[in-house]
């Protein structure tokens, strides 16, 4: 039984195209890259050694090379230091000070820390909310949202409760939380 050319090269073709993708996903990492091995890519990346928790010498490490990742981007660094925490103290996470960190002391640690993040996310917010307010009537009206809360514009119907063509406190607080 004799093959046509044309099927040779449709079967050649495809595995051209095939072959590389599939090793690049069957690829490991490259070394530096980052890796998603929790949920969220949290401080579970810093255990570098897989044993399921991090040294004072992992901690180090990852956070020098945040730092230097950041010093070379400074526009994003900037960007991060405006919503960015407190960097993170190893003796803060070391509950037990037995020099390693594990899931249940991150865990425990963001628990202790959760009103101090409340408080700031809140003093944020009325902050916004106070520049915001170019009248100072203590709501929103869609211009100063448009001006001053340009990602809330698009949802400004949704969020206005009671259609009264203004956003309150109250609304905006109902709205993050639906979110």
């Amino acid at each position: 039984m004799k093959q046509s050319p044309m099927k040779y090269r449709v079967l050649a073709a495809a595995l051209l195209v095939l072959v590389p993708a599939a090793s690049t996903l069957a690829a490991e990492p490259a070394e530096g890259a980052r890796s998603h091995r929790g949920m969220h890519g949290g401080l579970e990346r810093f255990d570098t050694d897989g044993d399921g928790r991090i040294s004072r010498a992992e901690f180090d490490k990852a956070s020098a090379e945040r730092e230097a990742r950041m010093a070379q981007h400074p526009e994003r660094a900037e960007r991060a230091g405006k919503k960015q925490h407190a960097p993170l103290d190893f003796n803060a996470l070391d509950a037990n000070r037995d020099g390693y960190v594990v899931r249940s002391e991150v865990t425990a640690y963001h628990e202790r820390m959760r009103p101090q993040r409340e408080a700031e996310r809140q003093a944020r917010f009325d902050e916004r909310f106070k520049t915001a307010d170019l009248n100072k009537d203590g709501k929103l009206s869609r211009v100063e949202v448009d001006e001053h809360m340009g990602r809330l514009a698009d949802r400004f119907a949704w969020i206005d409760e009671n259609r009264d063509g203004f956003l309150t406190r109250a609304e905006l607080a109902a709205g993050r939380d639906r979110r």
